[in-house]
């Protein structure tokens, strides 16, 4: 069963009681259902059943994120014993216990990353690295070295931004899906920086862990000891406060006669709806520890500075201010825009200053606003822009008179025919929002939303500068392509007239904002490599092997990304037809067409290949290219499923608006689709979250559903007119259905949950008849795919919201799952998928793109043998055990853990072929994994103690 860590909490006994009830292994028939009963309860009185159907338009007007995913998300991922997520609950494991069995992912046969490589994905942090000058800078060049981070895809760097075929690599040493949200540079050591982690733009979609340090330039990272300021975990107003850090604004460091004095302006998130419709007590993260943080020796040790001018009461609390972005004035005065606290909604607005960084004065208050950027001016103390989310859209100030007065600026009136004269963001302004000051020029400012804006003259007059479409009468600008959504601009050090950007497309680089005004080339995307993609789905091909491997899924704003013959290994390039966020793909087994989705119940059907270049009008244009079904219904990322061999589409059918819940069934034929709906008193209130057609039923189509709220359904001829309905719901199902898949014979079927507070991995081996659980020692987390390998019957890999787990003993009443992820991340996999011909898996992240594996017949003692030669012995022991190895390994870090991932044991040694005996005191029972590390020499091997 799950393991949780039981937080000190001022909340409801009940909620207490729960965890524990929830870890009874003798819960009977009863307890299930009334658990089921609440879970659907609390799925009815979702914060979000008014907001999740809506248009991304309609999103906007609300300061919703335009992407109603995370929401979808929240509600899958909840514990369905307390009603919301609890990621917090999770005891931290050892991210490195990598195996050696015959799935891809141990030390010999790593995940090979596949790509995108020219697709990037949302980015906010943006910065020329600022040791590449003189003699350091490697190249003759000076700041051509730049630093980006994706907000779910780590720290990357790259060695010349000038050059379009440089390419992209990940930071090691920090989290590969670490959410990276700010930075800072320290004036007085170029080799120190800062980065800090989390985003509170998205609704905790991006939750971070506080801040982290370099000071070496970036080679190596240490997180930053800051601890959470005020009170612990809180309850009030209706909403439990969890403590803690988990979103950082913005960081700011001060040069203070040669001392740094550094802030840190920490934020907070929340898993609710902002329109106050709230039925059960919405959860937010960190708003108790929210403020501004400064250290004045090194960040050695940290104040909240608690100033009677940055508090604010809610329900009987006390919170300060959420710093939103810091600017540094000419005179050294530090300002503050602030930004308000989520799901309590006070603290936006303003606009602050201090000359001595404890004492602060609130200069300005816009009422009716939210977040705030601000720019100051390189040579003038008086001159300071701010860029404001306002209840109309963004607005923009000017004050030549250091805050005491400011006065409204024009604002950009982007050539979008959808985008108002008058916001420039289009209603996300909260979302996507950027004003910044040239270096030297204080009239050259720059403002971005989803597009990039200048003007020369101080605001009075606005040139755009980019356009993220060819969109009625932006398809007449002459101006360069930016993906939409422009969160970060940096400019070069002594050349600003070019910088570096960050958008929800990656980056891009300017080689001259000038001429961005009338030159398409201007400024270019720099991708190469900067593999950060957000998929929600993923597909490789079955056939046409021998040219290489087709790949296509559907991303988060980025489309339908495909490619083509790619090589065996390495990244290559992907393109997108469609645009938007990308949903449900699948290449037929043939190879004659793929299906291709967008949000809700869009599907579409093109001939594949898809010619890369094409754009869905050309296709629509050629007739490659038709709808099998359009609808808002449905999720928005849509549950869908292909049966390959009759040619037969599935979707979930559901509907907003009080229908009945159904099955989408489409007969695809070569120009056209016939289609109908299928329907059952099993799912009329219950939605699929999970569908699989059997590969073992081929003259008609046996298809599963997987339910939100616990159900399995078998559906026999699901293809015609007269289905028949099973369902074969284990007894101790509870959760949300995130796979299913098979065996050897349509007798095994694996399934697998989205949960949080759940038994997430479940087994059959009688066609559903009986169920037994297969958590073993996962630790809490969701898990949103699964794969039994075909050559070995006992291993079976998962992927988890901390990337891919895998046994070597499914049939172990409590299987040991460890993490496989060498070449990869512990980073959130969303699909797996299998080329039967050669057993290759396709993994498929939301953060880190596509990556590529392999089963082989290789398990865990042979691999031992094979791939090393250490030998441990005896395996089963009494807490003593004797390492030999052939190879001499001088100074190894032998450390041992336990299935629960803490460290028992931790020593340097030399091992050789003299025998090396560790002796452990009092150790309990169970498994224990020993990890040997040696240079680049990394192995893990598995013991039991009586």
């Amino acid at each position: 069963m799950k393991k949780y860590i039981l937080l000190s909490v001022i909340a409801v006994t009940t909620i207490i009681t729960v965890l524990f009830v929830i870890n009874s292994t003798t819960e009977d028939l009863s307890e299930i259902a009334l658990k089921r009963q609440q879970h659907k309860e609390f799925l009815d009185n979702s914060p979000f059943k008014d907001t999740r159907n809506l248009s991304k338009e309609k999103r906007k007007k609300l300061s919703l994120p335009p992407n109603a995913y995370n929401e979808r998300e929240w509600e899958l991922t909840m514990n369905p014993t307390l009603g919301i997520p609890t990621p917090f609950l999770v005891e931290s494991t050892t991210p490195s216990l990598y195996t050696t069995l015959g799935a891809p992912g141990n030390n010999t046969t790593p995940w090979q990353e596949r790509g995108p490589l020219n697709t990037g994905g949302r980015t906010r942090v943006v910065f020329f690295d600022p040791t590449d000058v003189g003699a350091n800078n490697g190249d003759g060049v000076d700041y051509n070295r730049v630093f980006a981070g994706g907000v779910g895809g780590g720290l990357w760097i790259n060695n010349d931004i000038t050059s379009a075929t440089s390419s992209w690599s990940i930071i090691p040493g920090i989290a590969g899906d670490l959410s990276v949200n700010a930075y800072a540079l320290d004036p007085n050591d170029s080799s120190t920086f800062y980065i800090g982690t989390g985003e509170q733009y998205a609704q905790g979609a991006a939750i971070g862990n506080g801040v982290y340090k370099t000071t070496d330039g970036g080679s190596t990272w240490s997180q930053v000891n800051i601890q959470p300021a005020g009170s612990g975990t809180v309850s009030g107003g209706g909403s439990l406060f969890k403590s803690g850090l988990f979103t950082v604004n913005d960081i700011a460091i001060r040069d203070v006669n040669g001392t740094s004095e550094i802030y840190v302006g920490v934020g907070s998130t929340f898993y609710a709806a902002p329109n106050g419709n709230i039925a059960n007590p919405s959860n937010i993260l960190g708003a108790q520890n929210a403020g501004l943080y400064r250290s004045v020796d090194d960040g050695a040790t940290w104040t909240r500075i608690e100033n009677p001018a940055l508090s604010f009461s809610f329900s009987g609390l006390t919170f300060y201010v959420s710093p939103n972005d810091f600017e540094i004035g000419a005179d050294n005065t530090l300002f503050m825009g602030s930004i308000a606290s989520p799901g309590i909604g006070q603290g936006g607005g303003r606009i602050y200053s201090s000359t001595d960084g404890t004492n602060w004065t609130l200069d300005q208050f816009i009422a009716s606003t939210d977040r705030v950027e601000l720019a100051t001016s390189p040579t003038n103390a008086n001159l300071i822009y701010a860029a404001v989310d306002a209840a109309a859209g963004a607005d923009l100030y000017i004050s030549t008179d250091k805050l005491t007065t400011i006065t409204a600026l024009n604002e950009p009136n982007d050539a979008d025919n959808s985008i108002s004269a008058t916001d420039f963001t289009r209603g996300q302004a909260f979302y996507d929002l950027v004003i910044e000051t040239d270096p030297t020029n204080d009239q050259i400012i720059y403002a971005g939303g989803i597009d990039l804006h200048r003007s020369a003259n101080g605001g009075n007059n606005w040139n755009q500068i980019s356009k993220w479409s060819e969109n009625p009468n932006l398809n007449g600008l002459n101006v360069p392509f930016i993906h939409a959504d422009v969160h970060a601009l940096t400019f070069r050090p002594g050349l600003n007239n070019e910088a570096i950007i960050g958008s929800d497309g990656g980056v891009s680089y300017a080689n001259s904002l000038s001429g961005a005004l009338s030159s398409p080339n201007a400024i270019a995307n720099r991708n190469n490599g900067y593999n950060v993609t957000q998929f929600y789905y993923g597909d490789i091909a079955d056939t046409d092997v021998a040219d290489g491997d087709d790949f296509a899924g559907g991303t988060q704003d980025n489309g339908s990304q495909l490619t083509n013959d790619a090589p065996a290994n390495g990244l290559t390039p992907f393109f997108d037809p469609i645009g938007g966020d990308g949903a449900y793909t699948n290449i037929d087994k043939d190879g004659n067409y793929v299906v291709l989705s967008v949000t809700g119940q869009t599907h579409l059907y093109a001939d594949y290949p898809i010619p890369p270049g094409s754009t869905i009008n050309s296709l629509f244009g050629t007739g490659s290219l038709y709808a099998i079904s359009q609808g808002s219904g449905g999720d928005f990322i849509n549950v869908a499923e292909l049966d390959e061999n009759l040619d037969v589409f599935f979707a979930n059918g559901a509907t907003f608006n009080g229908g009945a819940n159904g099955i989408l069934v489409c007969a695809l034929g070569p120009n056209a689709a016939s289609c109908n709906t299928i329907t059952n008193a099993l799912i009329s209130s219950s939605r699929p979250t999970a569908m699989k057609v059997s590969p073992f039923t081929i003259t008609s189509t046996k298809l599963f559903l997987g339910t939100i709220d616990s159900r399995l359904i078998m559906v026999d001829n699901a293809n015609t007119a007269s289905p028949v309905w099973t369902e074969i719901t284990g007894s101790q199902f509870l959760g949300s259905v995130s796979d299913i898949e098979f065996g050897a014979t349509e007798q095994e079927i694996l399934i697998t949950m989205h949960n949080y507070g759940v038994d997430s991995v479940w087994y059959s081996t009688d066609g559903g008849t009986t169920w037994a659980s297969k958590e073993g020692n996962l630790p809490d987390i969701p898990v949103k795919a699964i794969l039994k390998n075909p050559l070995l019957a006992e291993e079976v890999i998962i992927g988890t919201e901390e990337g891919i787990y895998v046994t070597g003993d499914f049939n172990s009443a409590s299987p040991t799952w460890t993490q496989t992820n060498n070449g990869m991340t512990s980073v959130k996999v969303v699909d797996l998928d299998l080329r039967v011909s050669d057993n290759t898996i396709l993994a498929s992240t939301h953060g880190r793109g596509m990556f590529t594996g392999q089963f082989n017949t290789l398990g865990f003692e042979e691999s031992q043998i094979s791939q090393n030669n250490i030998k441990l012995f005896p395996t089963i022991n009494n807490g003593t055990i004797n390492l030999v190895s052939g190879t001499a390994l001088d100074n190894a870090q032998v450390t041992i853990y336990n299935l629960s991932g803490q460290e028992v044991y931790n020593e340097m040694m030399n091992l050789s072929s003299q025998q090396q005996s560790i002796s452990l005191t009092q150790p309990a029972s169970g498994i224990y994994i020993v990890n040997i590390k040696s240079g680049g020499y990394d192995q893990s091997l598995k013991m039991i103690i009586e």
